[in-house]
């Protein structure tokens, strides 16, 4: 693979906004996480190092739900481990607020002096309580797709086997992740705090990111918030989840579906409904097709039915505050990302209804 293909990969996979981009050496200091060839060498000074374009944008540990979990893990006395630093603005961010004093950070591709090379991928750091880091992103498919490589694991995310090395070998990690982890239900036992963040972390990307905070015991609840604001405790919120009173033939992605479903939340403000199957013929229904599709099944007889299934979503959305809708790229104008409720959750809701 050339680099065109390498820096190509980097900016479809993390949606960067290639107007920032500003020069070939600034794409290629993104792709600090992406092993490279020996031969090639980052061409970079301190004015255009990593850590003046992939920075913290804006500090997410300073949030109370973080000032909580840093408490717990007594923080400032720690040596924290960063095993995936870059520029090492991790570390940089803590101290700024007084809450590292010592850490040692590593990196494939150092970008910072204070930070040593290693793959921790292949050589987890080992010997610390704590870490706090940004793992890589990358989606299996993706880096099947393009060659690229990828670890032996089950998961379908980088970023999701980085964060079980983390956890298996420290008793306090905090990482900055894809905001849909929550969806993946992976690693619930020792979650404490899910912080979902709406201020742009990364000034390059604007994929929605979360801060997912661990505790060395299993956790007797899981808090949520976004940014500094308590939405409940995970284990309640998930009680109002639908619940199906019977179960009927449903399928999604059927091109005579006389139901129709929009997934996703327009720019503007909350937009996820059902509606008529008329009202969405001009779109090419696929079986891939995720966000606007018909749905077959025994509908003709339930009089009212979009006015219940449609209140039924904003009831659902208000109980939950959308926590179990998928947020992805982009802020609706009400300040909140916008949300995809996936498939699955709509039969579940069409059940219950």
């Amino acid at each position: 693979m050339n680099w065109g293909q390498r820096i190509e990969v980097f900016v479809e996979y993390h949606q960067i906004d290639t107007r920032k981009a500003r020069n070939m050496d600034f794409l290629l200091v993104l792709m600090y996480h992406i092993p490279v060839d020996s031969s090639r060498q980052f061409i970079v000074d301190t004015k255009r190092s990593l850590g003046q374009f992939f920075t913290v944008s804006k500090n997410p540990f300073e949030l109370k739900g973080f000032q909580e979990w840093a408490e717990k893990a007594n923080l400032p006395k720690q040596t924290i481990l960063e095993p995936f630093a870059g520029a090492n603005h991790i570390i940089k961010s803590l101290q700024d607020l007084q809450l590292c004093n010592e850490f040692i950070s590593y990196d494939i591709h150092p970008a910072a002096e204070d930070v040593k090379e290693c793959d921790t991928l292949k050589t987890f750091p080992t010997g610390f309580e704590v870490c706090v880091t940004n793992p890589p992103w990358l989606a299996r498919n993706s880096a099947t797709r393009r060659n690229l490589p990828y670890p032996t694991c089950e998961y379908d995310n980088m970023y999701k086997f980085c964060l079980e090395l983390c956890l298996s070998y420290c008793k306090f990690v905090a990482a900055l992740i894809p905001a849909s982890f929550l969806q993946s239900e992976l690693f619930r036992e020792r979650l404490c705090t899910y912080i979902l963040l709406h201020n742009q972390i990364f000034n390059e990307t604007d994929n929605p990111v979360c801060l997912a905070l661990f505790i060395d015991v299993e956790s007797e609840s899981t808090k949520v918030y976004y940014d500094d604001r308590f939405v409940g405790n995970l284990e309640d919120l998930e009680a109002n989840l639908p619940r199906a009173t019977k179960e009927q033939y449903i399928r999604f992605n059927d091109p005579d579906g006389q139901l129709g479903f929009i997934s996703f939340d327009n720019t503007r403000e909350r937009s996820i409904r059902f509606c008529e199957a008329a009202e969405i013929e001009t779109y090419d229904i696929k079986h891939s097709s995720r966000f606007i599709t018909r749905i077959g099944g025994d509908f003709g007889r339930r009089r009212n039915l979009l006015k219940d299934l449609n209140e039924a979503v904003q009831v659902f959305r208000d109980e939950t505050d959308d926590l179990f809708l998928t947020p992805f790229k982009g802020i609706r104008d009400d300040g909140q990302y916008r949300r995809r409720m996936f498939y699955s959750l709509a039969r579940d809701l069409i059940n219950a209804v």
